[in-house]
């Protein structure tokens, strides 16, 4: 021990002596192990650490489907979820689950918030407990028991923290709730990243399921359900168990229904938890793990250069102390000690690095990426950093402590030792080091390139509609202030006329939901040949008011639109996308033929362009759409389904200015029929269109700046390696120059050594890239993981870079003066 403090002390002293040397390796493993810091800090999170509840491993998720007609993963139906309950032999217990919108009042402006309808097990099954009063109990499990539990967040916001809330009312769509619990501070659910229902509630409800949904056969595929697999229950027996369980719910559905729709066979998925809920961002983040990795080995690289190059300064200094009797190994724990105190501060200042730019990065998360918005520093990542610091100090110092006391004692002390064969063996082991920063550098950048390049192509996308002058508004009626579907249409009606009369505004609409934005999906029969029908894949469907096409400028390409003629009492029509024209027709027109969707038989009037109707980098689907006022027009209530999803409507207006100008005086118009109403997601469709690209921007930027720190380390070092080199060569660039050697040879000769380790690293970095880039095929759009664009535009930005890194030093050696070099040792 007292060696170690005594190696440390004198590490101390020496670096000291050269505190620009130790500012700059200090900073460069900063950038480094801070990169790393912060991007384990949101993998350990995310993909490391265990769900936040008691044995998390037992805890799944279950889907149905239904592929022969386009369903092939949905969420349950109430039917089909209770005779999988009662049927079931692999959970310990199952609890279901739904969240939507709700209008909150009773507390504060009115404003709309997402609620989750739970099965009164549900927080016993995940084994979680309120915090303040109680969870439902299960003869509240019924319609007309008005109760809720509240989360934390909106037990400080709406009520202060008070704990008096327990028994207070809430106003939830206008009814009454009372109050029963709180949940505890950091609880959440549902979950973000699963397919379905999978934003985050502020309150709960119980399930209570209506009469209609629980006959509701063949539709209502909206319910998630959580389950606890028994002790000793491996997941493929439950797996096998839930293949049994769907052919026997297949045999309970009604007959006629089955083969309405040529007697399609459900499937059953039986996924973990945690896979489910990673499955999107998993390739992202190992992406990005493994960025920053080879950021940090440039970063060793760099300093173990910068080690080396201080190494023939001290070469007479380890000599000497050889020559007094210091041992090799005794040397080398000397310069490992120098290392590791370089590596300390830099770990210290990384840390604070990643906890800066972790607020950063989670600042500017783009809500279509499932990540936690807010993450702790934990003992994990403090750990993980430690580790990262004692990792780099050995893999930056190690090389270089056997490089210097390998040196030749005699070679060492005498004079004139300037063409050694250490000295040569030394430049070597730099070209190497140089080699491999670049080789890393090409392959960030090349990765970087393909993002961007994806990016580029998702902007340049068509998304079938004009979102420019565009402004879209949501608004939710609820049942208790609008029970009767004519209530609610007249209102929808009213709104539309309204919005249309407004200064500025070339028209209104209103539709069931958006571009980008599709939820309703059906199953469809078409029309064949002398009446007989056949099934086709699930298609979008839409209910529209006013002129939408028009509003959306979405293209009609053939027939005509949908008008306010198209009410009750006349022919039932519909207009379909030309991919589902193509589709269901090819070679054929579509106009005149019927297709059966969504309980009715409407005949195509009209075709219109694709819409991208979710990501921009998704192939638009078959789509549906269909007069509003033919459904919900009648004076009797139709299916009960398709009256809540009748509540919730988007107005859109285009203008003839800036829609954004005319938020205020949109919602103003539909607060006078209803100020109690919320209207919410008040956006222009080309911040729409910005968000829906936000993930890839995101990749790309986040991927960019990293390759872009790789680039910076590399280029630096090439220049320092070339400058070391013309330092060390200064007394035989002088002999060359005074024997007759022309400059531009001079400048010639470093050029084409610095080109020489460029074309190796090049070499080297391409197929590696083209190997790596395979791993990131799942986050690209349009183009390749092989792109040659890329790959030659990146390789042509490295050299280019590369290259003026080297001018600077070799037009140094252009300059040397021969009588000084001369006199040089």
């Amino acid at each position: 021990m007292t060696g170690i403090l005594q190696d440390l002390r004198y590490a101390i002293r020496q670096l000291r002596k050269n505190p620009g040397f130790a500012t700059i390796a200090v900073i460069t493993l900063a950038l480094g192990i801070g990169a790393n810091t912060a991007i384990f800090s949101v993998v350990h999170a995310v993909l490391l650490r265990p769900l936040p509840f008691p044995e998390p491993t037992r805890l799944v998720l279950t889907y149905e489907g239904i592929p022969k007609i386009g369903f092939p993963k949905l969420p349950f139906s109430a039917p089909d979820l209770l005779l999988y309950r009662q049927a079931q032999h692999s959970f310990e217990d199952m609890a279901d689950y739904q969240n939507r919108d709700f209008e909150l009042s009773g507390a504060g402006e009115p404003e709309r918030a997402t609620g989750a309808r739970i099965s009164a097990n549900l927080f016993s099954v995940l084994g979680v407990h309120p915090m303040l009063g109680r969870a439902f109990a299960a003869d509240e499990d019924q319609p007309g028991r008005n109760v809720v539990l509240i989360s934390y967040a909106l037990w400080q916001s709406k009520y202060g923290g008070s704990h008096d809330v327990i028994g207070r009312a809430m106003n939830v769509d206008r009814a009454p709730y009372t109050i029963i619990g709180v949940m505890p501070r950091h609880f959440q659910f549902p979950l973000p990243g699963d397919a379905f229902n999978s934003d985050p509630a502020a309150f709960w409800l119980p399930m209570a399921f209506t009469p209609n949904e629980l006959q509701g056969w063949g539709k209502f595929y909206m319910f998630n359900f959580v389950a606890r697999l028994k002790p000793g229950v491996a997941l493929d027996q439950a797996r096998a168990e839930a293949d049994i369980l769907a052919r026997r719910i297949t045999q309970a559905y009604p007959v006629g229904l089955r083969q309405q729709f040529g007697n399609p066979e459900l499937a059953f998925q039986v996924v973990p938890m945690r896979q489910e809920l990673i499955g999107d961002v998993r390739p992202l983040l190992l992406v990005l793990q493994a960025t920053v990795a080879a950021v940090l080995l440039i970063a060793c690289v760099n300093v173990g250069l910068l080690l080396l190059s201080r190494a023939s300064g001290r070469s007479r200094e380890i000599a000497v102390r050889s020559a007094l009797g210091a041992s090799r190994n005794r040397l080398m724990a000397q310069l490992l000690c120098e290392s590791l105190i370089l590596a300390v501060p830099g770990g210290i200042l990384g840390l604070i690095l990643a906890l800066w730019s972790k607020k950063s990065l989670l600042q500017y998360l783009p809500p279509g990426i499932a990540l936690p918005h807010e993450i702790a520093l934990n003992g994990t990542v403090l750990v993980f950093t430690v580790g990262t610091t004692l990792f780099t100090a050995i893999l930056f110092g190690f090389v270089p402590a056997i490089e210097t006391t390998r040196s030749q004692l005699g070679s060492t002390l005498q004079e004139g030792g300037r063409g050694s064969t250490i000295g040569r063996e030394r430049h070597r082991l730099q070209g190497v080091f140089v080699v491999v920063e670049f080789a890393l550098a090409l392959v960030l950048m090349v990765g970087a390139g393909l993002l961007l390049r994806s990016f580029g192509g998702l902007l340049k996308t068509n998304p079938g509609f004009r979102p420019e002058s565009v402004l879209a508004m949501n608004v939710s009626l609820p049942k208790q202030a609008y029970p009767h579907i004519a209530e609610i249409r007249i209102y929808h009606q009213r709104a539309v006329e309204q919005l249309s009369q407004m200064p500025g505004v070339i028209s209104a609409a209103a539709s069931t939901d958006l571009p980008l934005h599709g939820f309703f999906r059906s199953a469809v029969l078409i029309e064949g040949p002398e009446g007989n029908k056949r099934n086709m894949p699930a298609v979008l469907s839409s209910w529209i008011i006013g002129d939408y096409l028009k509003t959306m400028g979405i293209p009609l390409l053939r027939g005509r639109s949908l008008t306010a003629e198209d009410r009750p009492g006349t022919q039932p029509v519909a207009l379909i996308n030309q991919g589902m024209a193509q589709q269901l027709w090819p070679n054929q027109d579509a106009l005149g033929k019927r297709i059966f969707a969504v309980g009715a038989w409407s005949t195509v009037v009209g075709i219109v362009g694709d819409v991208h109707d979710g990501a921009l980098s998704a192939t638009p689907t078959p789509h549906v759409y269909r007069p509003y006022l033919q459904i919900f027009g009648e004076p009797d209530a139709p299916d009960e389904g398709l009256v809540e999803t009748a509540r919730r409507l988007n107005f859109v207006v285009r203008t003839q200015g800036d829609p954004a100008a005319a938020s205020a005086a949109a919602v103003n118009q539909l607060h006078s029929l209803d100020p109690a109403l919320a209207v919410v997601d008040v956006r222009t469709m080309r911040s729409e269109i910005q968000e829906s690209v936000a993930p890839q921007r995101f990749n790309a930027a986040l991927v960019g700046i990293y390759a872009g720190l790789a680039l910076l380390l590399a280029v630096i070092g090439i220049y320092g390696v070339l400058a070391y080199m013309v330092t060390q060569q200064i007394h035989e660039i002088g002999i060359r120059i005074a024997l007759g050697a022309q400059r531009r040879d001079m400048l010639a000769h470093v050029l084409l050594r610095g080109a020489r380790l460029v074309s190796i690293g090049a070499a080297i970095g391409l197929p590696v890239a083209a190997v790596v880039t395979r791993l990131m095929a799942s986050l690209l759009y349009g183009v390749s993981p092989r792109d040659p664009v890329t790959f030659f535009g990146v390789s042509v930005v490295l050299v280019v870079a590369a290259m003026l890194a080297c001018y600077v030093p070799a037009l140094r050696a252009t300059r040397v003066d021969p009588m000084v070099a001369l006199r040089h040792e």
